[in-house]
């Protein structure tokens, strides 16, 4: 029986959620002998390790830093080389991931006629709900290009409610498949040491891109009320950390909070803290929030769509969004986007609960099982295997 053969297309590999799960389960379906996978990528960037001998084919030289202007006028020319990749290699299957690859994949198709899913990693209503000219022209990319896609692939049920209604993306056509997650190999890499001591029932952490819709600055300000023993650990980097290195500096807590920069493995400062904190304004499923989960961290979220309350209030109306205060939910604890001084009241609350930081511990260790790598995976595979008969028919 010959191989089925899948090319996933994403914009790069470069540091970020979604990449992270496209390395993740691109390595799962190269070890799987009823599929042939291929990565194609807009540009040549990789942070992730591959496996040694998957086909790896970059599209162009655009830089990751350029224009968003110019990369959308460049996708007209990167689905013409995609749909001339897809003629030579006879694939089955094209899956893109990340809004722009999900372009370039759906233009192609018109012309190549191969089955085409897309994946939504993200909330576009709130990511894009400025009225920027590149905030319009994403919005109407999606509505137009989502709606000729075979198959759309949600990464919660709010990226899917949100598709729905705001952008008239048929329900029938919409499927949800949450991240995976190794377990195994994410305990086994917080297990690392750090280069500093901290006391673990006083620490907290936050691991994020400093870009404007994740606010650390909320955490900062929040946190500034806090006693003086307590740390602050921030994993990452970006566009805005000079200001928030500025802003720790206003709120004299500068020598309590460490900037670590970006790290190939978080999950080592994440095992060293108690509380896990995301002050985003939108998510579509936050994968450091499972990933501390799994590290044994308490979790403190604001109620942004998507993910956070899917995650940690699943049993909850996904739909509701807090407009002040604190919620104590199953799995975690939320707050309204925004509200800096219901975060900074609810973190001193939790750290001065010991043993509700343990049970959100144990609750947590259960709760991580449904993002289990093999669970999603096999949702994965049977979609892709199904997905392709379909095409035969």
């Amino acid at each position: 029986m010959s191989k089925k053969r899948i090319l996933i297309v994403a914009n790069s590999l470069a540091q970020g959620g979604a990449e992270r799960v496209i390395s993740i389960l691109l390595a799962r379906f190269y070890d799987d002998s009823a599929f042939d996978v291929q990565l194609v990528l807009l540009e040549d960037t990789i942070a992730y390790d591959l496996p040694k001998g998957v086909n790896v084919t970059c599209l162009s030289s655009v830089k990751g830093d350029a224009s968003g202007l110019k990369k959308i006028l460049y996708i007209p020319w990167l689905a013409l080389k995609l749909y001339k990749y897809v003629k030579k290699t006879n694939a089955d299957l094209v899956v893109s991931f990340i809004y722009r690859a999900d372009y370039v994949n759906v233009l192609a198709s018109l012309f190549h006629k191969k089955t085409t899913i897309v994946s939504a990693r993200v909330n576009a209503s709130s990511t894009y709900a400025n009225n920027s000219i590149n905030a319009k022209i994403n919005k109407a990319l999606i509505r137009f290009f989502y709606k000729k896609a075979t198959m759309v692939i949600n990464v919660s049920e709010g990226t899917k409610q949100d598709l729905v209604e705001n952008f008239a993306i048929e329900t029938e056509k919409q499927i949800v498949i949450y991240n995976p997650y190794d377990s195994e190999k994410i305990q086994k890499l917080s297990n690392e040491p750090i280069d500093f001591a901290v006391d673990k029932e006083k620490t907290m952490v936050a691991v994020s891109r400093f870009r404007p819709i994740k606010n650390i600055a909320m955490i900062l300000r929040a946190f500034a009320s806090l006693a003086e023993d307590t740390k602050l650990i921030l994993v990452g980097d970006g566009s805005e950390e000079h200001l928030l290195l500025e802003l720790a500096d206003e709120l004299g807590i500068r020598k309590r909070v460490l900037f670590v920069g970006g790290q190939d493995n978080p999950y080592k400062f994440m095992s060293k803290a108690s509380i896990y904190i995301s002050s985003s304004r939108s998510e579509g499923f936050p994968n450091a929030m499972v990933e501390a989960m799994i590290c044994g961290c308490s979790v403190l979220s604001t109620d942004c769509p998507s993910g956070p309350r899917e995650i940690l209030a699943p049993t909850s109306d996904i739909t509701q969004r807090m407009q002040s205060g604190i919620e104590y939910s199953e799995f975690g604890t939320l707050v309204a986007v925004d509200d800096t001084e219901a975060m900074g009241s609810a973190l001193a609350y939790i750290l001065s609960h010991d043993d509700m930081i343990k049970d959100y511990v144990k609750k947590s260790s259960s709760r991580v099982k449904d993002f289990q790598l093999e669970n999603i995976y096999k949702q994965y595979s049977d979609t892709f295997n199904a997905v392709i008969e379909d095409s035969l028919v």
